[in-house]
């Protein structure tokens, strides 16, 4: 249990990291537009829009051995850690504001995880 447990914790975290890298390297896009202009000036020379992409083909590549090994019943619930991990990273790197009844459901997410794995 403690190599799905830590695979899924990876894979999620994995994830949220891309995820973050996205958001970062959007930030840096000025005037977003579906142009060719903006998609080569700005999105494939863009380093955190790119490293976001590469961390998130990983992460995929990830879901995919996990699928071949564990069952799916176990670990697709488990991919809500992503969920806690997410919001945590919106307070860290963007001063985003937790209320309790988030707080309430990261309890809820991480019992139901917890549950799920015994």
């Amino acid at each position: 249990m403690i190599k799905l447990v830590s695979t899924a914790f990876f894979q999620a975290a994995l994830m949220v990291l891309g995820q973050l890298l996205l958001k970062l390297g959007m930030q840096h896009v000025h005037d977003f537009t579906w142009t060719w202009t903006c998609f080569l000036h700005q999105i494939l020379l863009n380093w955190g829009l790119i490293t976001g992409v590469v961390l998130l083909v990983a992460t995929n590549l990830l879901w995919m051995y996990m699928l071949k090994i564990y069952p799916f019943s176990i670990i697709y619930p488990l991919t809500s850690v992503g969920f806690v991990l997410g919001m945590l990273v919106g307070m860290l790197f963007f001063n985003e504001t937790v209320v309790w009844s988030q707080w309430i459901g990261v309890m809820l997410i991480m019992g139901g995880c917890w549950f799920i794995v015994k």
